[in-house]
């Protein structure tokens, strides 16, 4: 739970610099990398495990790459952010994140007519879905 608290703050930067700018710093997915690989492997966190981090970091980061090199719809910094929160939170959280992420960006994209969205936005309305799921589920069950 201290790494997705430790993390917000970057992930709300982003996604307000993505939604001004349609940029995302590198700072930002620099230290979410960092606070990831603090807790895998100096504070020894038994979860994510480290093949899940791992696999959070390489498949998407990856499969937007191959995107943004077909396609050209995605930004580096989306490939980085997306990459890094994967490392940080494990494939299987961040499958939930980009849930909570991908449906509203889709819906902006609809409405808008935009071919082209700042992910970091939904990215942060990703995360901040599942941390506050996540809250709720430990403030009932433990």
């Amino acid at each position: 739970m201290m790494t997705v608290l430790l993390c917000a703050v970057p992930i709300l930067w982003a996604a307000l610099t993505d939604f001004r700018k349609r940029i995302i710093p590198d700072w930002t997915w620099i230290a979410i990398l960092l606070i990831g690989g603090v807790s895998a492997f100096l504070l020894k966190t038994p979860y994510p495990p480290l093949f899940e981090r791992i696999a959070g970091f390489l498949l998407p980061g990856i499969s937007l790459f191959l995107l943004a090199v077909k396609y050209g719809g995605v930004g580096g910094g989306d490939i980085k952010l997306t990459a890094a929160m994967g490392f940080c939170f494990g494939l299987y959280s961040l499958a939930a994140i980009l849930f909570f992420a991908l449906v509203p960006a889709c819906i902006y994209a609809k409405v808008t007519k935009q071919k082209s969205v700042p992910l970091a936005v939904f990215l942060g309305i990703g995360f901040f879905t599942y941390a506050g799921v996540l809250f709720i589920y430990r403030l009932i069950c433990c």
